[in-house]
């Protein structure tokens, strides 16, 4: 039953694969971070534009070298603000989670490993369920420290795969909420540039917060 639940994400990401054609030429695209090609290629395959976006997402997050905030962009022009939010949030859980079982089975990162992060996610992998799903979800937030650092460490510390996922889908969601009107307000500067202001206000406040969270986190761990 667990390895059928693992191979869920993978069928997933198999059969947008197969919908969406050309892997490489969709890579090259991503490494552009030509909002507007990108916008433009995802809403040329009509109907199939969420998997699309669905697909790179999940490129991205493989790799763990790529910022995925030109692809938020991307969706909130195809999509909207609302659509947009809606399927990078998406994007972003299955990339993550599609992550953490290649790491699972052993795949290699281009990520290295911050030898004192790994000591943190070794303390976490230890401790019980609702303690890792909020610590992780507390990281998650934290915008210095790299996604694909937090995927790989997750795997290799054993901590299972519904707290990974649940932590994920926490923390991601205000961090999304606020990369998403942050992009949104960002191509729509002349129109919303006190809702950009107000975005880059509350981003600091989360950054402050988060920051002094993950501090006492790695203090109670030690």
């Amino acid at each position: 039953m667990k390895k059928f639940i693992y191979t869920i994400p993978l069928l997933i990401v198999l059969t947008i694969l197969l919908l969406t054609g050309d892997t490489y030429t969709l890579l090259e695209l991503v490494r552009s971070r030509d909002i507007n090609e990108i916008a433009n290629t995802i809403a040329s395959y009509g109907p199939a534009a969420i998997l699309v976006s669905l697909f790179l997402n999940t490129l991205i997050s493989v790799l763990g070298v790529l910022p995925s905030i030109f692809l938020t962009m991307a969706n909130t022009l195809v999509f909207g603000l609302y659509g947009g939010f809606l399927v990078s949030y998406a994007g972003e859980l299955l990339g993550a989670v599609i992550t953490f079982i290649l790491y699972r089975w052993g795949i290699t990162s281009l990520v290295k490993i911050p030898t004192e992060q790994w000591k943190l996610f070794k303390n976490i992998g230890r401790l019980p369920t609702k303690k890792q799903i909020y610590f992780l979800a507390v990281i998650r937030l934290a915008p210095f420290v790299p996604s694909g650092v937090i995927n790989l460490l997750a795997a290799l510390a054993g901590i299972p795969l519904l707290s990974f996922t649940i932590a994920t889908a926490i923390g991601k969601f205000p961090a999304l909420i606020l990369e998403t009107s942050f992009s949104y307000n960002l191509l729509k500067i002349g129109q919303n540039y006190l809702n950009l202001g107000i975005s880059i206000l509350v981003a600091l406040l989360l950054y402050w917060g988060v920051k002094k969270e993950y501090s006492r986190i790695k203090e109670n761990l030690k």
